[in-house]
């Protein structure tokens, strides 16, 4: 179990996955695709700011996580992250990028016709943030 058994029976835990504690705070904004839309060959490339808006230093993890458009799915499941370290007031652009054929098979699901993963063509949902209960920015890409 973990928390995409979690979200995907609508359970609630106690500190959600990536949750992190600081002495600062972050903000994580303008985040972006490279491309809306792709054949599923292509490394996919996620642009996000991340401003330390405290008043000391501090490190903060950017998350993304996907959404699969197929059944049976959990609702996200996490494709990426960055850690940063900054001083007050700093900011710094992050990429993340996402290969569909990284061994993680981030963007895959197993296929028992053809016993291997498989991309399926839909629209892919893209969460930003900085913990699994946190998204701050939800990006689409459409594979065809």
């Amino acid at each position: 179990m973990g928390y995409r058994w979690y979200q995907g029976q609508g359970v609630t835990p106690g500190f959600a996955f990536g949750h992190g504690l600081s002495y600062t705070t972050f903000d994580i904004h303008d985040a972006k695709l490279d491309q809306a839309s792709s054949e599923g060959h292509a490394a996919i490339n996620i642009t996000a700011t991340v401003t330390n808006t405290g008043d000391r230093e501090g490190a903060e993890v950017v998350q993304v996580y996907v959404g699969i458009p197929v059944d049976g799915q959990p609702p996200m499941r996490l494709v990426g992250f960055q850690k940063v370290n900054l001083q007050a007031g700093e900011s710094q652009e992050v990429v993340i990028t996402i290969d569909p054929f990284a061994t993680n098979h981030p963007l895959s699901v197993w296929d028992d016709a053809t016993h291997d993963f498989v991309i399926e063509a839909g629209e892919y949902q893209f969460f930003v943030g900085n913990a699994s209960d946190n998204i701050v920015a939800t990006l689409a890409h459409t594979i065809q």
